[in-house]
């Protein structure tokens, strides 16, 4: 074990007479490689020092065993090239390795330093088998998503005499070392580091980047060096399911493409020449003969098909969802599934920053599709249609986990909206809270709106709620998993939006269509109570009855334009909030064309004080009151107000 690791030790000590090598003057030359400098000196191992460690092993089984000992660690070899990549990577900082993640570069520098510069991908005869390995990944990268040019392979050759310098190995091992972890923290989402900074706010997610020094401190012990890179990727369903429809599409084994015509609505019972195209775009075969015996027609419209486009219109949200064959029905089934390459690619960018275990039971919501779904072992157990924020006020994309569920719970008003709605037609002398039946506390005591001075106070300071009934805007239940933008899961006694094709209209949190049975399910999961003690808890709890679960749900809340159905088919949905615009413009690294959107947040500029709206100053005992004077001042400067609260409560707060 001494002799090796004398042996070691020695060949190091070799190299420093080389170390001038990699201290280039980059202010001077920004050339690829620095051989020009120092000609080409070989980076073969003294063969003085090697040989005793192979022929003499008597004297190592006679050296007493020294338990302090540091154990090399790399083994000796005489193909093994040490190398200064440390020193490469500094003195080349600014010109060579200017572009290059500074992590990476201090990464390397301790790993090579750890190993006593002992090279990971070549040797005295070229690149290793681990390199090839490694360059093989690299150049697959295209078919994950990602790009090969991105990652640059070293291009190493041999002198006229086959020997290779030092200074082009360390090159090819520096640059190939540095490609890896650049292929790394992509395959992690790191080409887009900070999406709520560098896209929107509302997309609360980071990439779930690995340290580059655990990178290559795995890639050094990795058996398969290149199927560790691959291991990477996103391991989720949905992830290869989309990356296999980018590859059907980049080979253009897509399927065949069917593209339906414009034209008037077609009822069940009529003939067309479009029955036999949609016919083929649901994929229903048509009977062989007709009632009569007769060969069919392929363009009469019969009850098989009108079921069957019924039902494609219920699973896209499509309105009405008749049997009628209409223009948003062309629309949809024109050009297959409607998946450009550019769409897979941002979706598969959003996988990467999802978590790379979702849990084995969890609440999903998919914001372009209108859905929420809950997942147990990988199946889908429930699924319902959802209403969420509008574009101004988006429904943010994070992940978080659901802790409580509130039955007959009260809707208490956000600050957004008391600024926004509340405020402006109290300063206008209404009593908007007595017509939308809220209610407004302070410190626990319940306060008459029309008793403030509403120039002076902050009306955020105030608590205001709507009480259980039913009218409430959270309906009888509300699913809360505590987040940064206050939004959750909630009932609505306003139904009718549900059937909107696009159900873009709340104020951020997401109305379910069919919260109770969302309620039983996530119940049965946690506590295994079945369906009628829910129900019971909904007629003979208390108001704000709050049941804690014992076990923490997973809510993830995300915005995939394209999905994978349960047979494989991607189905598309629209960009409503513009996130995957974002993504293909950050991708393509179009950053400047990015319209970065900011999560409203409410400001006492929204508010705007004045202390001096009354005719006289008034102390700070004198908040909760007004005088007649006070109040008949106020009446006389504002105008007479409603904005449309009747409206704007009723269809926008019912359900938040």
């Amino acid at each position: 074990m001494r002799v090796s690791y004398l042996v070691a030790a020695g060949l190091l000590l070799s190299c420093s007479s080389i170390s001038t090598v990699y201290a280039a003057n980059t202010e001077q030359t920004s050339e690829p490689s620095p051989a020009a400098a120092v000609g080409t000196e070989t980076a073969m191992q003294p063969q003085s020092q090697a040989a005793p460690a192979e022929t003499a092993p008597a004297p190592v089984a006679a050296e007493p065993e020294r338990a302090a000992e540091p154990a090399p660690s790399v083994a000796t070899s005489d193909h093994l090239v040490y190398t200064q990549v440390g020193r490469y990577l500094e003195a080349n900082k600014k010109k060579l390795f200017a572009s290059a993640d500074i992590g990476d570069r201090e990464a390397l520098t301790q790993f090579y330093a750890a190993r006593m510069g002992a090279a990971l991908w070549v040797d005295k005869n070229g690149y290793t088998q681990d390199a090839q390995s490694v360059m093989s990944a690299l150049k697959d990268a295209d078919n994950w998503g990602l790009r090969s040019q991105d990652y640059k392979i070293p291009d190493l050759k041999a002198a006229p005499d086959g020997s290779y310098s030092l200074d082009d190995l360390t090159d090819a091992e520096t640059r190939l070392s540095l490609s890896a972890l650049a292929y790394a923290r992509d395959a992690r989402g790191g080409r887009i580091v900070n999406p709520p900074e560098q896209l929107s706010a509302y997309l609360d997610r980071k990439p779930q980047l690995i340290a580059p020094r655990t990178v290559i401190d795995t890639l050094a012990t990795a058996t398969d060096k290149g199927a560790y890179l691959k291991s990477l990727q996103p391991k989720h369903k949905q992830f290869e399911l989309l990356r296999q429809k980018l590859l059907a599409l980049r080979s253009g084994g897509n399927g065949e493409t069917i593209n339906i015509p414009g034209g008037a609505n077609i009822a069940p019972g009529k003939r067309s020449p479009q029955i036999a195209l949609i016919r083929k775009a649901l994929k229903v075969t048509p009977p062989q003969a007709g009632p009569d015996g007769k060969p069919f027609d392929e363009t009469f419209y019969d009850d098989d098909l009108a079921r069957a486009v019924k039902a494609y219109k219920v699973e896209k949200g499509i309105e009405p969802p008749t049997p009628t064959i209409t223009t948003a029905l062309r629309r949809s089934l024109n050009g297959g599934d409607g998946i450009s390459e550019a769409k897979l690619l941002a979706n598969m960018e959003e996988w990467r920053w999802m978590p790379d275990d979702l849990g084995d039971f969890y609440v999903t919501v998919n914001i372009p599709d209108f859905k929420v779904r809950v997942v147990k072992d990988g199946e889908v157990v429930f699924d319902e249609r959802i209403v969420t924020g509008s574009v101004n006020r988006q429904t943010p994309v994070f992940s978080d986990m659901m802790r409580t569920i509130v039955f007959q719970p009260r809707w208490n008003v956000p600050d957004s909206i008391k600024v926004k709605e509340l405020l402006p037609g109290l300063r206008a002398g209404g009593d908007p809270l007595r017509r939308q039946g809220l209610v407004m506390e302070r410190n626990g005591r319940r306060i008459s709106a029309t008793s403030i001075n509403w120039y002076r106070s902050d009306i955020r300071n105030f608590h205001v709620y709507q009480p259980p009934s039913g009218g409430n805007a959270l309906g009888v239940v509300k699913f809360l998993f505590p987040n940064a933008h206050a939004v959750y899961l909630h009932d609505t006694p306003s139904k009718g939006l549900f059937n909107e094709s696009v159900r873009a209209f709340s104020h951020g949190c997401m109305r379910v269509r069919n919260p109770v049975q969302l309620a039983e399910v996530v119940l049965a999961q946690d506590k295994g109570w079945d369906k009628t003690a829910v129900n019971d808890l909904l007629k003979n709890g208390p108001e704000e009855n709050e049941i804690a679960l014992d076990r923490p749900i997973p809510v993830h809340i995300t915005y995939f334009t394209a999905r994978a159905g349960d047979d494989g088919a991607i189905e598309s949905f629209g960009d409503i909030y513009g996130h995957e615009k974002r993504i293909t413009l950050a991708l393509a690294g179009k950053w400047n064309q990015i319209d970065v959107t900011k999560e409203p947040k409410v400001t006492p500029d929204d508010i705007g004080f004045d202390e001096y709206a009354d005719s006289r100053r008034r102390n700070n005992d004198d908040w909760f009151g007004m005088s007649d004077n006070d109040d008949r001042d106020r009446r006389k400067r504002g105008k007479k107000y409603d904005g449309g609260l009747n409206n704007f409560f009723q269809k926008v707060l019912g359900g938040l």
